[in-house]
C-alpha cells in the first residue's frame, strides 16, 4: 500500500461514521470547500460576495422570480412573471436611445418569514432604502443609480428602471430583507450616519454599514436567532470551520412540491472541508450525499479513486459553467509596488500571459474539458466574441516585452530595473484561496514558468472568508494584493461592469476606492474610455445584433489591454448520491448556475420525492 492509499484508507475510516442517515431521516449532507464569512444579514453583499454564500442562501431566501434550468423566468414569491402580454411590463422610449421600464409585481398571499411575521412589500421597501443609503458600498452601484420602487399596498409594487437595460427582466428585479428584524437597528445606523458626509467620512460610513450587516450575518448572530428566513430552510446551527445545519422552514408556503413538503429533504447540512483532497476522501468514505459547486476540482471529479467507486453509489456530473477563472492584476498607480513592477503597463501584463502555457495546463489538469479563456465573457453567452487577440505560450515574446519596459536579468537570473536610484527586483506576490488543490497546483506550475523568463513569485494564500471579504478584495488601492487568482460567476446579464471605470449612463464609478466607500467590482483599477462607452451603450441596446457588435469591440479592447490574466472557463462538478432527485444545475439556473435554485423540491425518491428535473437533459455531462 503506497502513502496515498494509506491516507485514503485512514480517511475512509474516519469519515464513514460521519455520514448522516440520508434517506433514513430525510436529510442531505453537502460537501463544500469554502465557508461563508457571513450569511443572511449581509443582504447587499457588502461584507462578502462569496459563491458559497450565494449558494447556501438559495436554501434560506426565496426569490421573487427564479431562472430555471432553461434560464426562463418562473414565479416563486410573485404571483406571476411580468410580461408584455400580461401588461405587467411597460416600456417607454425616453429619448437618446434610452428606455424606461416599469415592472408590476404582486406578492402571493400569506407569505411569512420563518418566525411567522408577514413578508410583504415593506420588506422590499426596506431593502431599497438600505441600498440607496448615502455612501453604501454596494458592489453594483450602477443598478442603484437606475432603480426606483413604488409601493402601492402590502402586496403590490412597481419596480422602475431608468434607463432600462436589456437584462432588467432576467430573474428578480429587486430584493428584500426583514424590516421587522433589522429595521430598528437600521434606524440607529441612519441617525449615526445623518451628519456624515460621504466624501469626507467614507471610512466612518463604511464601518457603520459593515457593523450593521455583521450584527445579523455573523456566526454569533445567526446562532443567536437574530436573522429570519423566507426560503424552504432556516439555519439551525452554524458550527464555525465545520458545518452549517439547515432545517425545513414550516412557514415557507410559496411553493408546495408535489406530494407535500414532508416528502422532500427536511434537513440540509453543509460540511465545510476546505482542503479539497480531504473533501474527496469524505466523499469516498460515504460522508457526503452531494457536493457544492464550491467543491472538488475537475481532476478530482474524474480521478479513478472516485469514478471506480461511483457505479451504484453516485453520479458525477460536469455542468458547463460561466465561471471565469483568472488572475486580477493591481493597477493602482498610487501603490508603490505597482509602479515599481510596471503592472500598470499593458506590456508587462501581456508578458505575464505569454510566459504561461495555458493550453498545456488545461490538457494536463482538466483533460482539455475546460477551455482556455481569452476575455471575461463566457463562450455560452450570446455576446461572446471568439475573434480577439490570443496569447499563445511564447516565452521569447514575454522576454522581449519585459525588455521594452526596462527589465534586465540580475545576477541570479531574476529581472531587475533601476527606479529613482533604487534597484527593483521583479518579485510578485500571488494570492488565492488556501486549500484549493487545483489553484495551489496551478500556482506551482505557473510560478516555475514565470521564473523561466526572470520573474520571481511568492504565494500569500488565505481562506476564502479572508480574501473575499470587502476589507481585502476591495482594497487594491491600499496595496492589499498585487495578483489575485479567483473566479467570477457571470450570468446572461453581461454589462462589462467588472472592468468599467465609469458607467456613462448613470455616472456610477465601478472602481472601489476610499472616495466611493469601496463600491464597485473593477477591483484592479483598469480605465479605458472606449470600453466604458461601448459597454454603457451596449446595455441600452435592445437590438441583439447591435448589442453583440458593441460588446465584440469591447472584448477586443480588453484582450489588447489585459486588465486581468484570463485562464479558463470552469465547469461545475457535482457528485450526487443515487436516489437524490432534483439536485440539478445548468449554466445559468438561478442566475448563477448553482444547485439549490429549487431547494424546496430536493429530496430522496425512496421518501416519495417526485423527480421533476433530469441533469442530463439540463446539459450535464456524465463522468464515468
Amino acid at each position: 500500500m503506497n502513502r496515498y492509499s494509506k491516507i485514503v484508507a485512514l480517511g475512509l475510516t474516519l469519515v464513514a461514521g460521519a455520514a448522516l442517515a440520508g434517506p433514513a431521516d430525510n436529510s442531505l449532507v453537502i460537501g463544500a470547500s469554502q465557508e461563508p464569512r457571513v450569511l443572511g444579514g449581509d443582504f447587499l453583499n457588502v461584507i462578502s460576495n462569496q459563491s458559497i454564500k450565494t449558494e447556501i442562501e438559495n436554501y434560506l431566501f426565496a426569490p421573487l422570480i427564479v431562472q430555471n434550468l432553461r434560464a426562463e423566468n418562473e414565479a416563486v414569491l410573485a404571483t406571476e412573471v411580468p410580461t408584455l402580454a400580461n401588461r405587467r411590463l411597460r416600456v417607454t422610449d425616453i429619448g437618446g436611445g434610452k428606455r424606461r421600464l416599469e415592472i408590476d409585481i404582486t406578492l402571493k398571499p400569506n407569505l411569512r418569514w420563518s418566525d411567522g411575521d408577514p413578508l410583504d412589500t415593506d420588506d422590499f421597501a426596506f431593502y431599497y432604502e438600505v441600498g440607496k443609503a448615502k455612501g453604501m458600498a454596494v458592489i453594483n452601484p450602477d443598478y442603484w443609480e437606475r432603480v426606483s420602487l413604488r409601493v402601492r399596498d402590502k402586496q403590490n409594487m412597481t419596480v422602475i428602471f431608468e434607463p432600462a437595460y436589456y437584462y432588467d427582466t432576467y430573474g428578480s428585479p429587486i430584493g428584500y430583507a426583514p424590516v421587522h428584524k433589522m429595521g430598528p437597528e437600521w434606524e440607529k445606523v441612519k441617525a449615526a450616519a445623518a451628519p456624515l458626509n460621504p466624501d469626507r467620512d467614507a471610512q466612518r460610513l463604511n464601518e457603520l454599514y459593515r457593523n450593521f450587516f455583521q450584527q445579523f450575518g455573523s456566526v454569533q448572530a445567526i446562532n443567536s436567532g437574530r436573522m429570519v428566513y423566507s426560503g424552504p430552510f432556516r439555519v439551525q446551527r452554524w458550527n464555525a470551520n465545520s458545518s452549517i445545519e439547515l432545517v425545513r422552514n414550516p412557514n415557507f408556503t410559496a411553493i408546495v412540491p408535489q406530494g407535500g413538503a414532508d416528502k422532500y429533504v427536511q434537513r440540509v447540512t453543509y460540511r465545510i472541508i476546505q482542503n479539497t483532497n480531504s473533501l474527496l476522501v469524505a466523499i469516498l468514505g460515504g460522508g457526503i450525499d452531494a457536493t457544492s459547486t464550491v467543491g472538488i476540482s475537475a481532476d478530482q471529479a474524474s480521478s479513478k479513486q472516485l469514478t471506480t467507486r461511483a457505479p451504484g453509489r453516485f453520479d458525477i456530473w460536469a455542468i458547463p459553467g460561466a465561471i471565469w477563472e483568472h488572475i486580477d492584476i493591481n493597477k493602482f498607480t498610487n501603490v508603490q509596488r505597482v509602479r515599481d513592477l510596471t503592472l500598470d503597463d499593458k506590456r508587462t501584463r501581456q508578458a505575464l500571459l505569454y510566459a504561461i502555457n495555458r493550453d498545456a495546463w488545461v490538457q494536463a489538469f482538466f483533460n482539455g474539458a475546460e477551455p482556455v479563456s481569452h476575455t471575461w465573457v463566457a463562450p455560452s453567452n450570446p455576446l461572446f466574441n471568439p475573434n480577439v487577440k490570443k496569447y499563445e505560450y511564447n516565452p521569447a515574446r514575454a522576454r522581449e516585452l519585459l525588455a521594452q519596459v526596462g527589465w534586465r536579468p540580475g545576477p541570479d537570473g531574476i529581472l531587475q530595473r533601476t527606479v529613482d536610484g533604487r534597484t527593483v527586483r521583479f518579485e510578485l506576490e500571488w494570492v488565492t484561496t488556501a486549500g484549493n488543490a487545483i489553484r495551489e497546483r496551478t500556482q506551482q506550475l505557473f510560478i516555475e514558468q514565470w521564473r523561466q523568463v526572470g520573474i520571481a513569485v511568492r504565494t500569500a494564500n488565505a481562506p476564502s472568508s479572508v480574501v473575499f471579504a470587502d476589507d481585502f478584495i476591495q482594497r487594491g488601492e491600499e496595496g492589499k494584493w498585487l495578483m489575485f487568482m479567483f473566479a467570477w460567476v457571470s450570468s446572461l446579464a453581461e454589462d462589462g461592469s467588472l472592468f468599467q471605470h465609469r458607467n456613462l449612463n448613470t455616472g456610477a464609478v465601478q472602481i472601489p476606492t476610499k472616495d466611493n466607500n469601496y463600491a464597485g467590482q473593477n477591483i484592479g483599477n483598469w480605465r479605458n474610455d472606449e470600453f466604458d462607452r461601448l459597454t454603457s451603450q451596449g446595455v441600452l441596446e435592445f437590438d441583439e445584433a447591435r448589442r453583440k457588435q458593441l460588446f465584440a469591440r469591447a472584448q477586443e479592447i480588453w484582450a489588447e489591454e489585459l486588465p486581468a490574466l484570463p485562464l479558463r472557463f470552469r465547469s461545475n462538478f457535482l457528485v450526487v448520491r443515487n436516489g437524490l432527485v432534483n439536485y440539478v444545475a445548468s449554466t445559468y439556473s438561478g442566475g448563477n448556475g448553482y444547485p439549490g435554485w429549487n431547494a424546496w423540491e430536493i429530496g430522496w425518491a425512496s421518501r416519495g420525492a417526485v423527480k421533476r428535473h433530469d441533469q442530463a437533459q439540463a446539459g450535464g455531462i456524465a463522468i464515468k
